[in-house]
């Protein structure tokens, strides 16, 4: 999302609360996280819960 003094400022894909990490701890998502991101963002999507 973008820096706030010395801290990232990160926020979930679909929307919601933002939180501060310390740069250091900031990593990529590994595949897995990904699939499991993908499929419940697509039964979410099925359940008329997104747009």
């Amino acid at each position: 999302m973008g820096y706030e003094g010395p801290y990232v400022q990160l926020r979930p894909h679909g929307g919601g609360k933002e939180w501060d990490v310390e740069p250091e701890a900031v990593r990529g998502a590994t595949p897995a996280e990904r699939l499991s991101a993908a499929t419940a963002y697509a039964n979410a999507r099925s359940r008329g819960e997104l747009p």
